[in-house]
């Protein structure tokens, strides 16, 4: 059983995860979380993203998200990396990306943990002052 239950455990997990993945283009994966910390078993990575966000993308993201958070861990969290090939910092398009994500959860109520970025040269949390429009 995997605890979840600061910002710097879900940094670690997604350093494990990161190893593991391809990344042939942009993908978010989300995981959820319970409200005692415990990660629930089931990662999901949704690959080839379009580098420009689209809303009715986010929208449907957010759905699936919403979904997850309300029927498998009502009282607990949804957390979320951006990964893509390459290196370099985070791109303006990939913050609005997680500005509209992280917008539209706490809209739809869901409780997410601070989304994290990565690419090949690194991993980090993604702060308010990132995200800001």
């Amino acid at each position: 059983m995997r605890l979840l239950q600061t910002e710097a455990d879900i940094t670690r997990y997604w350093r494990a995860v990161r190893e593991t993945l391809e990344v042939p283009s942009a993908q978010l994966s989300f995981l959820a979380i319970d409200e005692r910390g415990v990660a629930q078993p089931q990662l999901t990575t949704i690959d080839g993203l379009p580098t420009t966000p689209q809303q009715h993308v986010v929208d449907d993201i957010v759905d699936v998200l919403a979904a997850v958070n309300h029927q498998l861990v009502p009282r607990g969290s949804v957390a979320v990396l951006w990964t893509r090939p390459g290196r370099g910092p985070m791109r303006p398009e990939e913050s609005t990306w997680l500005r509209l994500l992280d917008d539209e959860l706490r809209r739809r109520g869901v409780t997410a943990w601070p989304p994290h970025y990565a690419n090949e040269a690194y991993l980090r949390v993604v702060l308010a002052d990132d995200l800001a429009a």
